[in-house]
């Protein structure tokens, strides 16, 4: 959930060349395996996001573990089907599981009831971080509008338009926005989402 102004990064995922498989039978359990690889790994970042608190508690080795997992699971879900359009799979709300962007961590680790949310829409090209503290009752919610383009099959180009923070008491209080940048969003499988952006940060979401 990308708060601030980017800085670059790229991942790559290795892919094969110059091979087919022989048969339509041996490409079935190839992608039937490759398909169990992938959810194995999205099952230890999940594990690793809970026990980090979303990654609030993170030491470097559990983000290089978080890292390399995902890794194999996006590698493993290319491996797995030939259709892709992650951009526009990510459409709709989802729930923070983990990320390694320092803002969003700062705000997560202010109370035991905080709860962070992205929601995008496609068609209107627009993307709003929310992050909940108290869920019960009249929240204060930080709130940040921006507007995205799709660039790709899986990139999102993104431009904060407007942000602010809504007291218990309803009072909303305007703050400048800042920054512009990119996403891809490398895995959407089962309503898993990960995003890896231009300042370096990946995002683990859960469709909510």
């Amino acid at each position: 959930m990308t708060t601030t102004t980017p800085r670059t990064t790229t991942t790559t995922v290795p892919r094969g060349r110059g091979w087919a498989p022989p048969s339509r039978s041996f490409r079935g359990v190839r992608g039937v395996g490759a398909a169990s690889s992938s959810a194995a790994a999205i099952g230890k970042v999940l594990d690793i996001a809970r026990d980090t608190n979303r990654g609030v508690d993170a030491g470097p080795g559990d983000r290089e573990r978080v890292e390399r997992a995902v890794d194999e699971a996006v590698a493993a879900a290319a491996a797995a089907t030939t259709t892709r359009n992650d951009a526009r799979a990510s459409h709709g709300r989802w729930r923070l599981a983990y990320t390694t962007e320092k803002e969003t961590l700062w705000l997560l680790g202010k109370g035991s009831d905080v709860a962070a949310y992205q929601t995008i829409d496609n068609d209107r090209g627009t993307l709003v971080n929310e992050v909940i503290f108290g869920g019960d009752g009249n929240p204060v919610i930080f709130r940040v509008d921006a507007t995205t383009e799709i660039a790709d099959a899986t990139r999102v180009n993104f431009k904060f338009s407007s942000a602010s923070l809504t007291l218990a008491n309803g009072w909303r209080i305007p703050i400048p926005p800042v920054g512009a940048g990119w996403f891809d969003n490398v895995y959407v499988v089962d309503g898993i989402r990960v995003s890896r952006d231009s300042r370096g940060d990946t995002l683990v979401c859960e469709r909510a």
